[in-house]
């Protein structure tokens, strides 16, 4: 901030102090400030103090000067409120300035693309607003509170600020969305009939997917990920009446967006009573260093339950004996076992049974509307 900033920013307020007022109303009566003192019953250095802007007008001081200068005391009050108002209006400005470097730690120029932000605001004031606090300390308490889990690795740099823009944005989403009170037996209960939508259409899943979560209080978002954030999603306990699975639109195609989403489900069955919110990083920004062991377990229960759910191992064996890994013969497994055929083709290129070139023509490609092409909330 250069000096010509600071002084703008400093500038004393343009709203009166009321003790500037009752200071016009002295000289329109001739009276000196221990005149005031004496009718009104308060002490010399309360007036004086009042008239030089030094102390406040409080609602007992407002009541002795409505009796004395004929005003009533909700104007005292309103003059007093406006300047407390103005002040600290002018207090933030500075601060604003100040927490400027903090707001360049967000991505900003991409949550204003995709509409996080009200364009209207300075990015300061956007940020504050968009996170739900008053200052970049509260935000730092809110961030830590929220005792969030993933598995964190020494390998790739992620952004603690971008990963938390993120998931501020799942939060307003999922705050749009009505759901039952949270029930994890309706929720495996609902499980093979989410696995039956990956046999309709990709571009279609996004609302039947909704609709039978939030039966079982789960409300289901996809949000974009943020530069440096390497998210694929994240399952978490907003209350102990809504829970929350978020998806970033990272993956293309619908194997990898059903094995997340069963993999995030996985996390509210098996994990939410010991951890109760867990980030998931993409899949190609892992590594075999992982900082934390138990996070790593959770990982690895939660992808044997994506991966259980979706193909049955029983039934995978079989067919991996029979050997026919031609598009008819994966295709006909799929209609056998009641999922999509995209799924069998990414789970035999998971297991270099298909190589990753082989059998794509069966998959899906997922076709997202982003987030700026659609009306945001306001």
């Amino acid at each position: 901030m250069d000096s010509d900033q600071q002084a703008t920013l400093l500038q004393p307020s343009a709203v009166l102090h009321p003790g500037e007022v009752v200071a016009d109303y002295l000289e329109f009566h001739g009276w000196a400030q221990r005149d005031l003192a004496r009718r009104t019953g308060l002490t010399p250095k309360t007036i004086s103090e009042i008239c030089n802007g030094k102390a406040p007008v409080t609602a007992p001081t407002a009541l002795a000067l409505e009796k004395v200068l004929q005003r009533p005391a909700h104007f005292w009050l309103n003059l007093q409120r406006q300047f407390d108002e103005a002040e600290a209006r002018q207090f933030n400005l500075v601060k604003s300035a100040q927490w400027s470097e903090w707001a360049r730690k967000f991505p900003l120029k991409e949550m204003r693309k995709l509409r996080f932000l009200k364009p209207e605001q300075s990015d300061v004031d956007a940020l504050l607003h968009f996170l739900g606090v008053s200052s970049p300390d509260s935000w730092d308490a809110v961030w830590s509170s929220s005792r969030v889990a993933y598995r964190q690795t020494r390998k790739f740099a992620t952004s603690v600020e971008a990963i938390s823009a993120w998931v501020r944005e799942t939060e307003l989403v999922s705050a749009e969305l009505q759901t039952a009170d949270f029930n994890d037996h309706l929720l495996r209960a609902s499980i093979e009939e989410l696995r039956s939508l990956t046999r309709i259409r990709a571009n279609e899943i996004m609302e039947p997917i909704q609709k039978i979560c939030a039966s079982a209080g789960v409300a289901v978002v996809w949000v974009p990920e943020l530069p440096h954030c390497a998210i694929s999603g994240c399952a978490r306990l907003l209350s102990d009446r809504k829970a929350l699975i978020a998806l970033t639109l990272r993956y293309k195609t619908d194997d990898q967006m059903w094995f997340t989403f069963f993999h995030e489900v996985g996390h509210l069955l098996l994990h939410r009573k010991t951890r109760s919110f867990v980030l998931d990083n993409a899949a190609d920004n892992l590594s075999d260093q992982i900082v934390d062991p138990e996070m790593q377990q959770c990982e690895s229960e939660a992808n044997q339950f994506a991966a259980d759910t979706l193909i049955p191992p029983a039934a995978l064996g079989e067919f991996v004996r029979r050997n026919s890994f031609t598009n008819e013969g994966i295709h006909d497994f799929a209609e056998a076992i009641g999922v999509g055929p995209g799924i069998v083709v990414g789970r035999l290129q998971h297991e270099r049974l298909l190589a990753r070139h082989q059998g794509n023509a069966l998959k899906q490609n997922l076709n997202w509307q982003l987030a700026d092409e659609q009306p945001r909330r306001q």
